[in-house]
Protein backbone atom coordinates (compact mmCIF):
# COMPACT_ATOMS: atom_id res chain seq x y z
CA UNK A 1 0.00 0.00 0.00
CA UNK A 2 0.98 3.39 -0.66
CA UNK A 3 0.84 6.41 1.41
CA UNK A 4 1.58 9.72 1.35
CA UNK A 5 2.56 12.31 3.97
CA UNK A 6 1.76 15.94 3.25
CA UNK A 7 3.72 18.79 5.40
CA UNK A 8 3.52 22.35 4.42
CA UNK A 9 3.37 24.24 8.17
CA UNK A 10 6.51 26.12 7.71
CA UNK A 11 8.86 27.47 5.02
CA UNK A 12 9.62 24.56 3.92
CA UNK A 13 7.43 21.47 1.84
CA UNK A 14 7.67 18.10 3.34
CA UNK A 15 6.30 15.17 0.81
CA UNK A 16 7.05 11.13 1.96
CA UNK A 17 5.78 8.57 0.19
CA UNK A 18 5.62 5.28 1.94
CA UNK A 19 5.23 1.69 0.93
CA UNK A 20 4.05 -0.14 3.31
CA UNK A 21 4.82 1.81 5.77
CA UNK A 22 8.41 2.44 4.59
CA UNK A 23 9.72 5.34 3.48
CA UNK A 24 10.54 4.58 -0.13
CA UNK A 25 11.20 8.77 -0.73
CA UNK A 26 11.52 12.20 0.86
CA UNK A 27 11.27 15.75 -0.75
CA UNK A 28 11.49 19.26 0.50
CA UNK A 29 11.99 22.46 -0.67
CA UNK A 30 12.08 26.04 0.78
CA UNK A 31 9.60 28.63 -0.67
CA UNK A 32 8.84 31.03 1.59
CA UNK A 33 5.11 31.83 0.87
CA UNK A 34 4.87 30.37 -2.84
CA UNK A 35 3.77 26.57 -1.35
CA UNK A 36 1.18 27.09 -3.91
CA UNK A 37 3.00 27.33 -7.19
CA UNK A 38 5.17 24.18 -5.88
CA UNK A 39 3.40 21.54 -4.07
CA UNK A 40 1.47 20.21 -7.46
CA UNK A 41 4.13 19.66 -9.27
CA UNK A 42 6.31 18.52 -6.39
CA UNK A 43 3.84 15.68 -5.47
CA UNK A 44 3.55 14.70 -9.68
CA UNK A 45 7.16 14.72 -9.95
CA UNK A 46 7.68 12.36 -6.78
CA UNK A 47 4.88 9.91 -7.87
CA UNK A 48 6.40 9.89 -11.21
CA UNK A 49 9.83 9.57 -10.52
CA UNK A 50 8.61 6.42 -8.12
CA UNK A 51 6.81 4.72 -10.84
CA UNK A 52 3.67 5.23 -8.31
CA UNK A 53 0.09 6.34 -10.26
CA UNK A 54 -1.92 8.64 -8.28
CA UNK A 55 -4.71 6.11 -8.23
CA UNK A 56 -2.46 3.75 -6.21
CA UNK A 57 -2.10 6.29 -3.22
CA UNK A 58 -4.40 4.58 -0.82
CA UNK A 59 -4.13 6.99 2.00
CA UNK A 60 -2.92 10.84 2.71
CA UNK A 61 -1.11 11.63 6.18
CA UNK A 62 -1.48 15.81 6.36
CA UNK A 63 -0.24 18.12 8.83
CA UNK A 64 -2.62 20.48 10.14
CA UNK A 65 -0.77 22.70 12.46
CA UNK A 66 -0.07 24.92 13.74
CA UNK A 67 2.37 26.46 11.82
CA UNK A 68 2.04 28.98 8.62
CA UNK A 69 -1.94 29.59 8.69
CA UNK A 70 -1.70 29.62 4.39
CA UNK A 71 0.68 26.88 4.65
CA UNK A 72 -1.29 24.93 6.83
CA UNK A 73 -4.63 25.38 4.56
CA UNK A 74 -3.12 24.75 1.58
CA UNK A 75 -1.56 21.03 2.79
CA UNK A 76 -5.07 20.05 4.03
CA UNK A 77 -7.16 21.33 1.35
CA UNK A 78 -5.36 19.37 -1.32
CA UNK A 79 -5.40 16.26 1.01
CA UNK A 80 -9.32 16.72 2.05
CA UNK A 81 -10.10 16.92 -1.58
CA UNK A 82 -7.81 14.00 -2.99
CA UNK A 83 -8.92 11.80 -0.44
CA UNK A 84 -12.78 13.03 -1.01
CA UNK A 85 -12.48 12.77 -4.90
CA UNK A 86 -10.68 9.38 -4.60
CA UNK A 87 -12.58 7.78 -1.17
CA UNK A 88 -9.12 6.82 0.36
CA UNK A 89 -8.28 7.20 4.04
CA UNK A 90 -7.32 10.22 5.55
CA UNK A 91 -5.29 11.03 8.82
CA UNK A 92 -4.32 14.39 10.06
CA UNK A 93 -0.86 15.26 12.75
CA UNK A 94 0.00 18.19 14.15
CA UNK A 95 3.30 19.43 13.55
CA UNK A 96 4.07 19.55 16.90
CA UNK A 97 3.34 15.82 17.53
CA UNK A 98 5.91 14.85 14.79
CA UNK A 99 8.61 16.79 16.55
CA UNK A 100 7.54 14.70 19.90
CA UNK A 101 7.46 11.33 17.98
CA UNK A 102 10.60 12.09 16.75
CA UNK A 103 12.53 12.88 20.11
CA UNK A 104 13.39 10.55 23.00
CA UNK A 105 13.33 12.53 25.70
CA UNK A 106 11.19 11.64 28.70
CA UNK A 107 8.93 15.08 28.54
CA UNK A 108 8.83 16.13 25.17
CA UNK A 109 8.44 19.98 24.90
CA UNK A 110 8.68 21.11 21.71
CA UNK A 111 8.67 24.61 19.78
CA UNK A 112 8.28 25.52 16.16
CA UNK A 113 9.43 29.25 15.63
CA UNK A 114 7.36 31.94 14.36
CA UNK A 115 8.11 35.24 13.46
CA UNK A 116 7.24 37.08 16.82
CA UNK A 117 7.03 33.91 18.91
CA UNK A 118 6.75 30.15 18.94
CA UNK A 119 3.91 27.57 18.89
CA UNK A 120 4.56 24.78 22.13
CA UNK A 121 2.96 21.48 22.94
CA UNK A 122 4.40 18.90 25.88
CA UNK A 123 3.95 15.14 25.51
CA UNK A 124 4.58 12.10 27.54
CA UNK A 125 7.00 9.33 26.67
CA UNK A 126 4.18 7.79 24.94
CA UNK A 127 3.56 10.85 22.50
CA UNK A 128 0.16 11.76 24.48
CA UNK A 129 -0.52 15.84 24.47
CA UNK A 130 0.01 16.77 28.18
CA UNK A 131 -1.98 20.68 27.87
CA UNK A 132 -3.36 22.60 25.12
CA UNK A 133 -1.06 23.96 22.41
CA UNK A 134 -0.23 27.37 23.32
CA UNK A 135 1.86 30.07 20.97
CA UNK A 136 4.01 32.44 23.09
CA UNK A 137 6.01 35.70 22.45
CA UNK A 138 10.00 35.27 21.71
CA UNK A 139 10.57 36.61 24.91
CA UNK A 140 8.29 34.24 27.19
CA UNK A 141 9.74 30.74 26.11
CA UNK A 142 11.09 28.46 29.07
CA UNK A 143 14.54 27.32 28.74
CA UNK A 144 13.69 23.75 28.39
CA UNK A 145 11.98 23.48 25.10
CA UNK A 146 13.60 21.62 22.08
CA UNK A 147 13.58 23.80 18.82
CA UNK A 148 12.27 22.10 15.45
CA UNK A 149 15.34 22.54 14.09
CA UNK A 150 17.14 20.73 16.56
CA UNK A 151 15.39 17.33 15.60
CA UNK A 152 15.74 15.50 12.57
CA UNK A 153 11.77 13.78 12.02
CA UNK A 154 11.68 10.28 11.94
CA UNK A 155 9.21 9.59 9.28
CA UNK A 156 8.60 5.70 9.67
CA UNK A 157 7.68 6.74 13.54
CA UNK A 158 5.71 9.06 12.71
CA UNK A 159 4.15 6.44 9.89
CA UNK A 160 3.89 3.58 13.04
CA UNK A 161 2.51 6.47 14.98
CA UNK A 162 -0.27 7.44 12.70
CA UNK A 163 -1.60 3.30 12.25
CA UNK A 164 -2.94 3.99 15.77
CA UNK A 165 -5.35 6.43 14.76
CA UNK A 166 -8.70 6.16 13.04
CA UNK A 167 -9.12 7.59 9.67
CA UNK A 168 -10.99 10.55 9.10
CA UNK A 169 -13.86 11.38 6.95
CA UNK A 170 -12.29 14.00 5.10
CA UNK A 171 -14.78 16.97 5.87
CA UNK A 172 -13.30 15.91 9.99
CA UNK A 173 -10.36 17.39 8.78
CA UNK A 174 -9.40 21.19 10.19
CA UNK A 175 -6.25 22.99 10.48
CA UNK A 176 -5.19 23.86 13.93
CA UNK A 177 -5.00 27.32 14.48
CA UNK A 178 -3.58 28.56 17.90
CA UNK A 179 -2.98 32.95 17.13
CA UNK A 180 -5.55 34.52 17.01
CA UNK A 181 -4.99 36.77 13.36
CA UNK A 182 -4.60 40.73 13.71
CA UNK A 183 -7.98 42.04 14.02
CA UNK A 184 -8.99 39.62 16.59
CA UNK A 185 -5.79 40.50 18.73
CA UNK A 186 -5.85 44.30 17.98
CA UNK A 187 -2.58 44.22 16.73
Amino acid sequence: MYSLFIDTHSALINLVLYKDGKVIKKVRKETLKSHSAYILPMIKELLYNQSVLKNEIEELIVVNGPGSFTGVRLGITIAKTWAFSKNISIKSISSLEILAISTNAKIKKVVIPDPKGYYTGIFDENNIKQEEFKYVKKDKLDRDFILEDDIKIDYELVYKFMKKLPKYNPHQVNPIYIKKIGVENGS
